[in-house]
């Protein structure tokens, strides 16, 4: 792998612990093993629900079952996954004992070499983070986009040039696993109860979708949605510029319906009027967008009737 694991999380040849075998684990435990770091996994689950994953893993790697103490034992730093509470007992642990606790978004905001737009909230992250791609894909740079949508983006991270444009989609599990998430652009689209299971209050939630704009630097944007009142409480958390997404014009047409589909159409706009894109494009890009799979997907038309998939919702 090109790109080096940064200090302070390890020095060459200590083991790094991977918590969880989802998709995120797997990307951390391959990035890892191709840089030289030894890796241990470890997942609750019992062996036979693992098969897949575990054949995947690249070889070499050590895989514990549980998630007790013993598995910090000759461990450098954490690596997690975002479906493992970030407050968990192990990681709990693990800070006790001084070791960093990471994850596979941290390491890619940490060494990514190109400007990153971050799109977050509680609804509407993926239609957005799609059409924010669309658009610019009119532009002259590269874009990748991934993040809790589409590919892992670790495994992508060779190539990716400091030409490239990167979008993320970013959940709050993500973000709370980040040290210090700096996007170029940071957009929170809305924010009302979600995953208190996990968070516990809605302050805390808050707290986390709030994590994409609070270390931004001056020169960069916090793109917030005036019409929405916990999006719009968040701008003096702002470590950078904030524009309100929902006051840009023109308004682009837009073939979703809904008017929160509007406003997930004028966020992508606001980005790429930001990045330079001309605005015949950013119109013809959001007017040919199709949409994303079972979010208001339309099927058909029989007996006169419409029927839509919206089975994400």
């Amino acid at each position: 792998m090109s790109a080096p694991i940064p200090p302070p999380l390890l020095a060459a040849g200590e083991r790094a612990l991977v918590v969880g075998l989802g998709r995120s684990g797997l990307a951390l435990a391959r990035f890892l093993s191709a840089g030289g770091i030894p890796v241990r996994v470890c997942d609750r689950l019992p062996p036979e629900r693992l098969a897949e994953p575990l054949g995947a893993l690249p070889e070499g790697t050590e895989v514990v079952q549980g998630s007790g103490p013993e598995v910090l034992k000759g461990c450098a730093a954490v690596f997690v996954s975002p479906g493992v509470p970030w407050d968990s007992e192990l990681l709990e642990r693990a800070r006790t004992l001084g070791l960093p606790v990471s994850s596979e978004i941290d390491l890619f905001f940490r060494l990514c070499p190109a400007p990153i737009v971050g799109v977050t909230g509680t609804n509407g992250k993926t239609t957005t983070t799609a059409m924010v791609g669309r658009v610019l894909q009119r532009g002259q740079r590269p874009v990748l986009v991934g993040g809790n949508i589409g590919d892992t983006v670790l495994d992508r991270l060779e190539e990716v040039t400091p030409d490239h444009v990167v979008v993320l989609e970013l959940s709050s599990f993500q973000l709370e696993s980040c040290a210090r998430p700096r996007p170029w652009l940071g957009v929170v689209l809305n924010l009302t109860p979600d995953h208190l299971d996990r968070h516990r209050t809605l302050e805390a939630y808050a707290r986390a979708k709030a994590r994409l704009i609070r270390f931004q630097a001056a020169d960069d944007v916090a793109l917030l949605n005036g019409e929405d009142p916990g999006s719009a409480a968040l701008a003096p958390l702002a470590g950078g510029r904030v524009l309100w997404f929902d006051r840009h014009r023109p308004l682009p047409a837009v073939p979703l319906p809904g008017r929160h589909n509007l406003l997930n159409a004028l966020a992508a706009a606001a980005v790429g009027r930001l990045a330079g894109i001309p605005e015949e494009e950013v119109g013809e890009a959001i007017r040919t967008f199709a949409g994303v799979e079972h979010r208001l997907e339309p099927v058909g038309e029989w007996g006169g009737v419409r029927w839509v998939n919206d089975s994400k919702a």
